[in-house]
């Protein structure tokens, strides 16, 4: 195996596959990076099981042919300290890597690919494109929500369900449900299924490096992603996802109107004090009046006043400040609208260009 390549590519190749993390500490392999060269290109693959990222590179000067792995952290840590106008010569000799640029010299140990784990992805004819940024965007207005390590491993992931017109992205924990709704015809319909959380993140981290459009293949197992020159892949989570249109409070008894950015400012401030794991705070509303109080257990309070448009009966609710703190975050609105229930549950909604998100959180006891 012998190949050269210009050191900026390779560094942001290695990069994209450098964040690819795995929990699984007995199998080492995983710490590699599988590079198979053929005639006319290089495959670069990481895997932690879970998810697959190859990235395919033609732009390079290819020698011999052959496949080997090595140390991901390795590679990436030399070849990022190297100057970016290098030209790399990388070659395999006594099944050690060698790693040549004009003044430096390394040599790697490799493992052989035969043990390399690899997802068994079969392209399918099912399939959508879809504006990277959209995509990006609505993981980015949900992932928040999803659970962590919940013994429903089913809510440990995000929802993709696809209907005739509207694309869902949805994640819930259980006490809090965030759906955003993209707006577009599609060629498929009838697909539901649940990516982990890991796979999530990976591919909010690969889609926040490009804006152009995306295909989605869809399979029984796994869903792929080609983008530019990489091809994500993720194993999907076998179970059904909670009939989340259900959750969606339809009979509102109290709305609330005030700037988001009023409110955020305030709930920022008054969770310094919070010194337990519910981020619990009191909401009260009165005439005129938003009132939000917390405690701890050292018996320091804090209290904000924000004014109001509001002539009913006062009213007393318990919600984690950070949930709804991260529904701020994501949201760009200048007014933002709180709609309770009478048992308390809030329903935050938003509707912008394509798409539209909704937010349910659930009162807690404090």
């Amino acid at each position: 195996m012998k190949f050269s390549i210009e050191n900026i590519n390779l560094i942001k190749l290695l990069q994209n596959l450098y964040t690819l993390t795995s929990s699984n500490l007995s199998l080492s392999i995983l710490n590699n990076v599988l590079i198979k060269v053929s005639n006319n290109h290089i495959l670069f693959l990481r895997t932690n099981t879970e998810v697959e990222i190859v990235v395919k590179v033609d732009n390079c000067n290819i020698i011999n042919v052959g496949t080997i792995t090595v140390s991901i952290k390795k590679l990436y840590n030399i070849c990022k300290k190297l100057s970016n106008n290098n030209i790399v010569n990388i070659s395999l000799e006594d099944n050690k890597l060698i790693i040549k640029t004009k003044n430096s010299l390394y040599s790697l140990s490799t493992l052989p690919d035969k043990g390399f784990p690899k997802i068994d992805y079969k392209k399918s004819n099912i399939y959508c494109t879809l504006p990277s940024n959209i995509l990006l965007d609505a993981l980015s207005c949900t992932y928040f929500s999803m659970a962590k390590q919940d013994i429903r491993y089913y809510l440990n992931g995000t929802l993709f369900k696809i209907e005739p017109n509207n694309m869902y992205i949805v994640s819930t924990n259980g006490h809090r449900l965030s759906i955003c709704t993209i707006n577009i015809n599609f060629d498929i319909s009838n697909i539901s299924i649940i990516i982990p959380r890991n796979g999530i993140l990976e591919l909010m981290r690969l889609l926040n490096k490009y804006k152009c459009l995306i295909n989605i293949f869809f399979n029984d197992d796994s869903i792929s992603l080609s983008v530019d020159n990489y091809m994500f892949t993720s194993k999907l989570i076998d179970g059904t996802f909670p009939n989340f249109i259900n959750v969606i409070p339809k009979n509102i008894d109290i709305k609330i109107s005030l700037e988001l950015m009023e409110l955020k400012n305030a709930l920022s401030r008054i969770i310094t004090i919070i010194n337990d794991k519910s981020y619990g705070i009191k909401l009260i509303i009165s005439k005129n009046k938003l009132t939000l109080i917390a405690n701890n257990l050292d018996f320091e309070i804090a209290k904000e006043i924000i004014i109001i448009s509001y002539n009913g009966k006062n009213i007393e609710f318990a919600f984690n400040a950070i949930y709804i703190l991260d529904v701020l975050n994501v949201l760009h609105c200048k007014i933002i609208t709180l709609k309770f229930t009478s048992s308390g549950i809030l329903k935050i909604s938003n509707s912008i260009s394509q798409q539209s998100l909704t937010y349910v959180i659930m009162p807690i006891k404090i």
